[in-house]
């Protein structure tokens, strides 16, 4: 009996002989957060936030250090400026603790898959890191932030956006999502744009707004929330500042901020010719007045007029903001990619990088109020 045990367990030794790709951490630097830069001479400069193995003051490196470092290399690609950033450490870099990655707009504007092409292609490297555009200067400067409440800056940037994300103030952005969108004809995606204030805090200052895997365009933070409110497949509910009269001469008086209760979103897309379209957006929206310092909205009367003055604004700013996305060739609706799939045979016909500036859209925003807080 004995024996017909130990034999089993005897040939299962054999085949389970551990882990034969193991990396230990005490063998390796993750790298928490990276920045990307361009030299003068073209080069790139690979910014990373790592703990553990890193150089000390004498240069020599100080192995299972916990105090954050923040190292840079220069190389002729993004992964030969991470092999020069290895000869810095005293283990091999690892980017699968990689919580976000930043660029200089310098570099955004040229061709961001070019910088990421290294991510996509090794298999440690984490998918779903956060991704942004620092708007002025080199985007190294961002890791370089001291803030007092999360002393580990690869933190903080990752909290900042994800927050932003949970809030409905940006879009989820991804090195995953933005691949696809990249290969994609048919549409195209946006960055969140962060700015650094002196060294001591960084601060969303609206969207880089790509064609194909290039910047081409922005929006400011206000703008962006109007983006989204057109956006169908978002299903955040913001809170938006909106300008409701200019005659006030309190300054305060001339706004109000709402929340968005709930959202009905209709896009419609009509051939006009077989190779030209339209697209109607048609935004219905319940609100709630959260502020509204000029008051009196304990008469019904006032109330139905600044939903009016309310859904007026909205559809103006709305307008302008497709005109923007048209005017720097962002399909950021992903309307070529519908046409492509309802209207396939006019899709094969047209060139959409060209028709889409030109195509004729229309939006309009309407709002119902159904709360104003508890004065009455």
């Amino acid at each position: 009996m004995k024996k017909t045990i130990l034999l089993p367990c005897l040939l299962i030794l054999f085949v389970l002989a551990g882990c034969w790709d193991q990396r230990l951490v005490k063998d390796i630097n993750l790298i928490y957060s990276q920045a990307l830069d361009q030299t003068e001479d073209g080069r790139i400069e690979t910014t990373i936030v790592t703990i553990g193995g890193s150089p000390n003051e004498t240069g020599a490196s100080v192995q299972n250090s916990q105090t954050p470092a923040i190292i840079s290399a220069v190389g002729n690609t993004p992964r030969d400026s991470r092999m020069h950033l290895d000869r810095k450490v005293s283990g091999e870099l690892f980017a699968s603790k990689n919580r976000i990655t930043l660029l200089s707009r310098t570099l955004a504007e040229q061709d961001i898959y070019s910088m990421l092409d290294v991510h996509y292609r090794s298999p440690i490297s984490t998918t779903n890191a956060r991704i942004g555009v620092i708007d002025e200067g080199p985007a190294k400067k961002a890791l370089h932030v001291r803030t007092a409440e999360t002393p580990l800056i690869s933190d903080y940037l990752g909290d900042l956006l994800l927050g932003l994300e949970e809030t409905g103030v940006i879009p989820e952005t991804t090195l995953e999502d933005t691949l696809s969108f990249m290969f994609d004809n048919g549409s195209d995606f946006a960055l969140p744009l962060l700015h650094v204030v002196d060294h001591e805090n960084v601060v969303f200052n609206g969207l880089a707004l790509f064609d194909g895997s290039r910047m081409v365009g922005e929006l400011d933070a206000d703008q962006t929330l109007r983006l989204l409110l057109l956006d169908g497949t978002y299903n955040k509910n913001p809170r938006l500042n909106v300008r409701v009269s200019s005659n006030e001469e309190v300054r305060a008086n001339n706004f109000a901020t709402i929340d968005v209760i709930s959202k009905d979103h209709d896009m419609t897309i009509t051939p006009l010719t077989d190779q030209t379209f339209k697209t109607d957006l048609h935004i219905n929206l319940k609100l709630n007045v959260v502020e509204y310092p000029k008051d009196r909205l304990y008469i019904e009367e006032h109330v139905e007029e600044l939903n009016d003055q309310i859904s007026a604004q909205l559809t103006t700013e709305c307008e302008k903001v497709i005109q923007t996305l048209q005017e720097v060739n962002c399909d950021y609706f992903g309307i070529g990619k519908r046409i492509r799939a309802f209207h396939h045979e006019g899709w094969k016909k047209m060139n959409w990088k060209r028709s889409y500036p030109n195509m004729p859209m229309t939006v309009s925003v309407n709002t119902e109020i159904v709360y104003h807080g508890i004065v009455n």
